[in-house]
């Protein structure tokens, strides 16, 4: 049978709301191809009064379809009551099978009992939600009859009354299902409230009660007690806006010391009036290893109590999110309680106190800036705060020096200790929504992170809290990252983060300087240099002179063991001397003497002026050039075809001195002529080129030390930036004399008129330690961080020719460096030696005043 059109029904009150979506009356079954559902849709608002009499005129024409298909019609008789206007329940067209909700309905009594009837059948209904509705003790108890299926019973906001007992009814019965249970605002009896804890006490299904807004004083504080420590299945307790004070608290706090409760609200009660229950909440939180969402807010709490508590509270590591706004404190970003003094607490701030929803985060605007001060009531669970690992790796964000430190913006940028360096650089903070800027202090120079997020910022950022001091921050850049909100506890209670609430932050702790510690080399940045000792010359000079044909052309074998041992005697200034004319002309990378420097050292030693013992040419001089480099290894780059090596300038003096002396038949031997050799020509000369002078006598000191411990980041930055174009895969890195000459230039330098095109190659070449095989090894190609520190030393000497210390000239072009990284480093505010640059300055201008005078 087949129903030709579907009646049609229209609200007649005003109080009754219709929703844009069907709603039926009658249920069908799945096995019916019929439609004989009862639509609730307004289709012309104007005719609602025909409408209204029209569903009463169809409806016992629909009940006897009802009774035909033994559908339920007990809604459908109660309808029929003229005194019921018809309304929408949502019952059986819902967006969710097991959920029927009916909030903010402002639904009576009358339709409550109505509903009743119609959830007699409805076994499939898991959660009621009747908040905010008309319902009184009178119908309460019908639907509480209804619902003995459900999981969440939800009656905020009505007058239920006496009601209660048949939910504690309810709760008592084996077959109680209910989870959840909220009787909020419904301003329930003490003897109801006791009743009902009564009743909660012994039910094994409740995890969440809600008896927020209902009046509770102490007088229920003995059942509630007895609910809190017996009951060990419910998970949550809201307790909001209620007359519990002092006396109250101290019963609470000690029935919790053995408690599961993992989430318990005591806001806006009146807990600081009466006992002092500090004692007893400090036991609680040392006891209590379950508890991990508190609030406390709006409770009048003293001072005196808030400090108590506050101790008492750090010792605690397990209550992740901790709320006490409203009171004579605050909670910070760490999870302490910082006391302070009583303050006039605004009237708004009660009505926009966001309550706490079991450990949901709720999606929440706090006001941020990008150097946020002094952030208060923080809750890492409410405001979904994320765990952010900050690190910094010395391969791939910079270098890194003890002590370092990192800035947070929403810690106002205060300094925040890392540890030490070999320990590994890693700090884990809660950090809350929203960009969070950030830099790092590496060794006392402020810089970003190059292997990570960072952007453009034109603001400077003054009074930067580090250690003891207050500094001005001027980077081009920050490190920033976005955090987005999230959930920190999971469903079962359980955290989802690593980084325990109140936990002390690592502190810096300088090492004390004796005063009486003098400074040595040993315990300086010039440590491992290796010296020129005997035992390296004497190996260098061995494998020189075997490289060399020199035993070819001695033949004599005493006569070439006495030259041995003058030319060992002398090595070390025929090696400096090499090095220094070696930077003239390298060919390539390569150190070498070209025929033209060898022709301006042969002039220079006056080798072709004509003595009593003998003279040589200058075609004869190159000859010996030619003689020597000829035959070489080919194939080798270490030995260019065009260039003398040290092992051959070794050799060319042989020549030069059997040729000026002995073909003459002045000298009877090699020993002798080279001896006369070295005393007429080279001892003076050969003198001059002492590398080590410079080390002893300018760079070698505390002051160069000092300065160079003091801006050794930025150096380390230099040295890595540019060692990579020769370094192989897995290679150690190393500086080549292409980066260093390039570095030289991004600095500026070639811009100077002391600035020679020579300058790097000095500095790079004497700046090598010595090594023994220079032929067959890349060694002196590939300068250490060491030997990198003494030629930045001797470019500062070079291209500064003021008569001041050599640390002030190595600061001054340190500063010029800063060029390159103006995105990473900020600018020093001052010279580290200050005082000295002070006096410098002041002489100056004395001596200014007295040519002046002089005029």
């Amino acid at each position: 049978m087949k129903i030709r059109k579907k009646a049609n029904v229209t609200r007649s009150l005003p109080k009754i709301t219709f929703q844009n979506q069907p709603r039926f009356i009658t249920q069908k079954n799945d096995e019916e191809e019929l439609d004989f559902s009862f639509e609730l849709y307004p289709e012309n608002p104007i005719s609602a009064k025909q409408e209204f009499y029209r569903f009463h005129k169809t409806i016992e024409r629909i009940q006897e379809q009802n009774k035909f298909y033994n559908r339920n019609d007990n809604l459908m008789s109660s309808l029929s009551s003229p005194q019921i206007p018809p309304g929408s329940f949502g019952l059986f067209s819902r967006q969710k099978n097991d959920v029927l909700n009916l909030n903010h309905m402002k639904y009576g009594d009358k339709y409550m009992v109505i509903l009743a009837k119609g959830l007699q059948k409805q076994n499939d209904i898991k959660e009621f939600h009747l908040n905010d509705n008309r319902m009184t003790q009178m119908s309460s108890s019908e639907i509480i009859k209804s619902t003995r299926g459900a999981f969440k019973l939800s009656l905020q906001k009505n007058k239920i009354g006496s009601g209660c007992l048949e939910i504690g009814n309810s709760l008592v019965n084996r077959d109680c299902k209910i989870q959840s249970l909220n009787l909020e605002d419904n301003k329930l009896k003490e003897s109801l409230i006791v009743d009902i804890l009564d009743r909660i006490a012994d039910n094994r299904s409740l995890k969440i009660v809600n008896l927020s807004k209902n009046n509770i004083s102490n007088n229920c504080c003995t059942a509630l007690c007895n609910m809190i420590q017996h009951n060990e299945d419910i998970q949550e307790l809201y307790l909001h806006f209620n007359r519990l004070n002092g006396n109250g608290a101290t019963m609470i706090f000690n029935s919790l010391q053995k408690s599961n409760l993992k989430v318990l609200d005591l806001s806006q009660n009146s807990l600081g009036i009466g006992l002092d229950w500090s004692n007893s909440f400090n036991q609680m939180v040392s006891m209590n290893k379950e508890l991990i969402h508190f609030d406390l807010s709006f409770n009048r709490i003293s001072y005196q109590i808030t400090c108590n508590i506050a101790e008492g509270l750090k010792k605690n590591k397990t209550i992740i999110g901790f709320h006490y706004t409203g009171n004579s404190g605050y909670v910070d970003t760490k999870g302490f309680l910082i006391p302070i003094e009583k303050e006039e607490i605004e009237q708004t701030q009660h009505q926009i106190a966001q309550r706490i929803q079991g450990c949901q985060y709720i999606k929440q605007k706090r006001l941020r800036s990008y150097r946020d001060n002094n952030i208060k009531d923080c809750c890492w669970i409410c405001e979904g705060w994320r765990q952010v690992e900050f690190q910094w790796n010395p391969i791939n964000s910079g270098p890194a020096n003890d002590p370092m430190f990192l800035h947070l913006s929403y810690l106002n940028y205060d300094d925040l200790y890392m540890g030490k360096v070999d320990q590994g650089l890693k700090v884990q903070r809660m950090v809350p929504p929203g960009l969070c800027y950030y830099f790092f202090t590496n060794d006392d120079i402020q810089c970003v992170a190059q292997d990570q997020l960072h952007k453009r910022w034109p603001l400077p950022l003054n009074n930067v809290r580090l250690l003891d001091k207050k500094v001005n921050v001027r980077l081009n850049q920050l490190n920033y990252i976005n955090i987005q909100g999230t959930q920190i506890i999971d469903k079962y209670y359980m955290p989802i983060i690593n980084v325990q609430p109140r936990q002390e932050d690592l502190i810096y702790i300088p090492e004390v300087v004796d005063n009486k510690i003098i400074w040595t080399f040993p315990i300086s940045l010039f440590k491992d240099w290796k010296k020129d000792t005997e035992e390296m010359l004497d190996k260098c000079f061995s494998n020189d002179w075997n490289l060399s044909r020199i035993t070819k052309l001695i033949k004599d074998e005493n006569d070439r063991n006495a030259c041995y041992e003058f030319l060992r005697q002398n090595y070390q200034q025929i090696k400096d001397t090499y090095k220094h004319f070696a930077c003239l002309s390298p060919i390539g990378d390569v150190w070498a003497i070209s025929s033209l420097i060898n022709l301006q050292l042969l002039s220079q030693i006056k080798l072709t002026e004509m003595n009593e013992r003998g003279t040589i040419k200058q075609q004869d001089m190159e000859l010996k050039y030619l003689a020597t480099i000829s035959g070489t290894e080919k194939g080798n780059y270490r030995k260019p075809e065009r260039g003398m090596v040290r092992f051959q300038f070794l050799e060319m003096w042989i020549r030069i001195a059997e040729d000026k002396y002995i073909r003459n038949g002045n000298a009877k031997s090699f020993e002798e002529a080279i001896k006369w050799l070295w005393e007429d020509h080279l001892k003076e000369e050969f003198n001059k080129y002492n590398s080590q002078i410079f080390r002893d006598t300018r760079y070698w000191n505390e002051q160069c030390d000092l300065c160079m411990k003091y801006y050794k980041t930025i150096l380390d930055s230099l040295y890595l930036r540019y060692s990579v174009k020769k370094v192989k895969p897995g290679q150690k890195p190393f500086m080549s004399l292409q980066e260093l000459q390039d570095m030289c230039s991004h600095i500026g330098l070639n811009q100077l008129d002391t600035y020679g095109p020579n300058t790097s190659l000095f500095a790079f070449n004497k700046a090598m330690m010595t090594q023994v095989d220079e032929v067959n090894q890349d060694r002196i190609f590939q300068m250490s961080f060491v030997e990198f520190l003494e030629a930045f030393s001797r470019i500062a000497e070079d291209i500064d020719i003021r008569p001041i210390g050599l640390h002030l000239k190595i600061e001054q072009l340190i500063w010029k460096c800063y060029n390159l990284f103006p995105d990473i480093y900020a600018q020093p505010n001052q010279s580290y030696f200050q005082n000295e640059w002070d006096q410098i300055n002041k002489q100056q201008q004395s001596d200014e005043d007295i040519i002046d005078n002089s005029y």
